[in-house]
């Protein structure tokens, strides 16, 4: 039974050859049709090479070996070479004596098969013009005695003829398969930028597709999956001969549905256009440029990978000729290219932006914290567009509030962001508003999508025209609107657009506390000026409060006095101790004064000296002062603890002090005889560190209203009767435990329930 061969990779180089096997399909069926047509047992298919005037052997039908195979055919030389020079038939019989013409190569492959009688066919191509050229050599033989009549000679021509494109096309479409993937390869070790190795890929298949097509153009285009608009990516040719349409450069834009590209993807499949000015929708922006082109017909395929279309690809010719319009064999072709492309053109873009999500996320780590810890909303801005234009590579940068006033001092920003607008930038602006989404274009003044319904547009030239708009947002509330320009024609892809939103979001976080910062500022300075009229009014109604019982008993006592030393005998009848009035004035005069004394304590913060105390001694300390007191009043004190030394750095005076104060408020709240107050010392270790060492007070006394606890450390506020206390002793207390790096706490069940005070220290290490 008859076998088809495919030459392998490695046959061929190891005849000198670099190239991979042409695709299957098309031989096989050129060579069955060779075996059918002819009666044959064996068929041999080579191929020249898109650059070479040699032809190889790529595929063999009832061969019993593979020894044909690679077999290199130069023009000239041997049977098939004489072929391929005039491209005419050739017939004769293989044996000893006979096909002198045969080259050793052509010999040796012919006996080791057995072949005895053989036909060179030329596989012919026409060109536009009606020019003929050789594609390659059909080699027909059989392995017994047979006469080839003119009739199945001339059929074998015809077949040669129409194979010949066949064939040639699959070729083609095998190198050109080849080199992307060399180039790939090549890029990929070549340590060159992940977006240029992606323009690269893109521009080496354009240009592959138009050599492979016969084409005057060939555009790759990627689709924005967001905006359904198709981006050029790679250009290769001209339409006219000596310069290519401005408006079909790389970076034109293709709205959804517009141009040969926009119709094969809405349609899913090759989309044929004879006539593309006539046929095909066109952008108003580009109208007027395609009316002025001559006739063309195109190609265009969508690029398919999986379910999703990612982008297109389009081929065009300048109709010279009837000959140009592209057939049947031309759009197997440019689908077969366009199945290759799409896998390595999706490759290469996730790698582009895989490469930029890398290389942006680092970046974006460091940029996001000097946001956050900007306190101005114009210092977060001058942050925010020095950091985008690092992160994207960007030419410029600006950022505009949401009714488009600059948020940054510098008012002028360069090229294409300048005030004032371009009108294309304002619709991009408004777009971006309007719907919260980024919004991008390769060329601000050729975007089909940005022009005004008036027509206006800038005349000027900018060299960065490639342009992204970000919103600056906290959810759906849009704080402003931050743009980046870049070269004329660049392709952001999704990571750029992820990574310019990703900062833009987190300026927007650093927009939003500067913001609150302001207000804070604002808000503090209100509120302590509040704060220090009520401080001011509340010192200076306890001090009054406080000190006008003694002043005005001073004051009596004086104005007596006098009183009794201005008038007569008579007036005054009854002796009066002058010593004992000044007694008593003096008393209430240095009871004012202990007053003012105790509230400067409480002001100023003044410094202990720092030593290693027991703050077990410290209590026993405080505890022998104040027993007097309490044995007389017959309360109980009991002190209590571990047995361990309880550690601290402090100023013992300072401590000694804070105990004392609040044994005796405990003594003062215990109105019964058989009341009790009692100290406890205690330390408490930590995970980590030395832990800390803390003091319990506790009485039986009166307790504290739950709508007083959280006033009980507000000067001057007191729950003593009047002239028992002025409101200062726990406030010192508190000041002087957090001088020490501690904290002091007031518990109370309520009023009958008696009080706990307890405060804690740092436990020395």
């Amino acid at each position: 039974m008859a076998t088809a061969t495919i030459i392998s990779s490695k046959k061929v180089e190891s005849q000198g050859d670099s190239s991979l096997p042409a695709p299957p399909r098309a031989l096989r069926m050129a060579a069955r049709a060779f075996l059918r047509l002819a009666r044959a047992d064996v068929v041999w298919l080579a191929v020249r090479e898109s650059r070479s005037q040699v032809a190889v052997v790529r595929c063999s039908e009832g061969a019993r070996s593979t020894t044909g195979l690679g077999l290199a055919i130069e023009p000239g030389v041997g049977v098939g070479g004489a072929v391929l020079a005039k491209g005419e038939p050739w017939l004769g019989k293989i044996g000893r004596n006979g096909a002198t013409r045969l080259s050793d190569r052509e010999s040796t492959v012919l006996c080791h098969e057995g072949v005895r009688h053989l036909m060179a066919i030329p596989l012919i191509t026409t060109g536009f013009f009606g020019e003929a050229r050789i594609e390659g050599v059909a080699y027909v033989g059989t392995r017994r005695d047979v006469a080839w009549s003119d009739r199945t000679v001339a059929a074998s021509q015809r077949l040669g003829r129409q194979a010949a494109r066949a064939v040639r096309g699959a070729q083609r479409v095998s190198e050109a398969t080849q080199r992307w993937e060399r180039v790939w390869a090549e890029l990929a070790t070549s340590g060159e930028a992940a977006d240029r190795r992606l323009d690269r890929v893109a521009h080496q298949i354009a240009a592959d597709a138009r050599t492979v097509l016969r084409s005057g153009l060939g555009i790759v285009f990627r689709l924005d999956a967001a905006s359904g608009a198709l981006h050029s990516l790679g250009v290769d040719g001209e339409v006219v001969p000596g310069g290519l349409v401005p408006a079909m450069g790389r970076g034109q834009v293709l709205p959804p549905g517009c141009g040969g590209a926009g119709r094969a993807v809405s349609l899913g499949k090759t989309f044929i256009a004879s006539d593309y000015v006539s046929e095909v929708v066109v952008p108003p922006i580009m109208a007027e440029a395609v009316a002025t082109l001559p006739r063309i017909t195109t190609i265009s395929v969508p690029l398919i990978v999986g379910p999703d279309v990612i982008g297109a690809m389009t081929v065009g010719r300048f109709k010279a000729a009837p000959l140009m319009d592209y057939s049947e064999e031309d759009v197997r072709i440019a689908a077969r290219l366009a199945r290759a492309a799409a896998p390595l053109l999706a490759r290469a873009q996730l790698a582009a932006e895989h490469a930029r999500r890398q290389e942006g996320a680092s970046e974006l780590s460091r940029l996001a914290g000097s946001l956050t810890r900007s306190l101005t909303v114009s210092a977060v801005c001058e942050q925010l567009l020095e950091s985008v234009l690092a992160l994207v590579h960007g030419t410029s940068a600006a950022i505009w509030n949401s009714r488009g006033l600059s948020m940054t001092p510098e008012t002028c920003s360069p090229g294409i962001l300048r005030e004032p607008k371009d009108p294309r930038l304002e619709r991009m602006l408004d777009q971006v508003t309007r719907t919260r989404q980024a919004f991008w274009t390769p060329d601000l003044a050729n975007d089909p999508r940005l022009v005004a319904p008036d027509g206006a547009r800038s005349t000027e030239h900018h060299e960065a025209r490639a342009v992204i708009v970000t919103p600056v947002r906290i959810r759906e509330t849009l704080l402003g609107l931050l743009a980046v320009s870049g070269a004329t024609g660049r392709a952001f892809n999704e990571a750029d657009v992820e990574l310019v939103q990703a900062l833009a979001d987190q300026a927007a976080l650093g927009i939003a506390n500067a913001r609150a910062y302001d207000e804070l500022q604002v808000s503090n300075v209100q509120l302590l000026r509040h704060e220090k009229l009520v401080a001011m009014g509340r010192l200076t109604s306890g001090l009054a409060h406080e000190l006008r019982n003694p002043l005005q008993n001073v004051v009596a006592l004086t104005s007596e006095l006098l009183e009794r030393t201005r008038g007569g005998p008579r007036e005054h009848l009854e002796p009066v101790d002058s010593a004992e009035y000044l007694r008593r004035a003096y008393g209430e005069a240095k009871r004012a004064a202990e007053i003012v004394d105790r509230l400067l304590n409480y002001a100023r913060e003044r410094t202990g000296a720092l030593e290693t105390v027991d703050l077990g001694e410290v209590v026993a300390g405080a505890v022998a002062l104040a027993s007097p007191v309490a044995a007389r009043r017959g309360t109980q004190i009991a002190v209590a603890s571990d047995g361990t030394p309880a550690l601290v750095r402090a100023d013992a005076t300072m401590l000694r002090q804070v105990v004392l104060n609040l044994v005796n408020n405990a003594l003062d709240a215990i109105v019964e005889q058989s009341g009790r107050v009692e100290i406890r010392t205690r330390i408490e270790r930590g995970a980590i560190g030395p832990g800390r060492v803390i003091v319990t007070v506790r009485d039986t006394g009166c307790g504290i209203p739950a709508e007083h606890l959280p006033h009980v450390f507000d000067l001057f506020f007191t729950t003593k009767e009047a002239g028992r206390g002025v409101g200062l002793g726990l406030a010192v207390c508190q000041s002087l435990i957090e001088q020490h790096g501690g904290a002091i706490r007031v518990q109370s069940r309520g009023v009958g329930q008696g009080t706990t005070v307890e405060f804690e220290l740092p436990a020395e290490s």
